[in-house]
């Protein structure tokens, strides 16, 4: 599979104190946001308010973006979108992760490939076909905000995202 996207929704409390065992015990700190069943199942526990998670982009296999960039996830997503956007308009997006010091730049580099750079030390850095990266995210993007709505009507109203991601799809 050339990429793959995956939401996850940082477990109610659960604190994570060792950063070595985040990726080998994910599923003890995360639920997948395709599990519907457990995420109703916490659903009383959450705070909407700032409900932490991470988005994992992978291509061919290499993660691009993972678990230990966990953050406010209807932000990240949303900081994403506004990448995506301002990439299509001015051929650059950036995205600043909502609470941590953490910078995701997206930069044409041609008709076709867009430069993708995770500002991590060492930088995570990938050129990557354009249109197949645009359609993966926006897909992720639109499987979160409406699992969202469909898990917990009444928290989250995403009418107007849901229809950003449907007009960039089409862009």
């Amino acid at each position: 599979m050339l990429f793959r996207v995956q939401t996850l929704i940082k477990r109610p409390g659960i604190l994570i104190t060792d950063l070595s065992s985040l990726y080998e015990k994910e599923s003890h700190y995360f639920i997948d946001i395709s599990n519907e069943a457990e995420l109703i199942r916490y659903g009383n526990q959450f705070d909407f308010t700032c409900l932490e998670g991470a988005i994992k982009l992978e291509y061919y296999g290499e993660p691009l973006l993972d678990v230990s960039a966990w953050d406010v996830i209807d932000g990240m997503w949303l900081y994403l979108l506004n990448a995506m956007e301002n990439l299509k308009e001015t051929g650059y997006g950036e995205m600043n992760f909502p609470d941590q010091l953490l910078v995701l730049t997206l930069k044409s580099a041609s008709e076709q490939f867009i430069l993708y750079t995770l500002h991590t030390s060492p930088p995570v850095k990938a050129v990557l076909p354009k249109q197949d990266f645009f359609m993966m995210v926006l897909g992720g993007a639109e499987q979160f905000f409406k699992t969202m709505e469909r898990c917990f009507k009444g928290n989250f109203q995403y009418f107007n995202e849901i229809k950003r991601i449907e007009a960039l799809k089409r862009q």
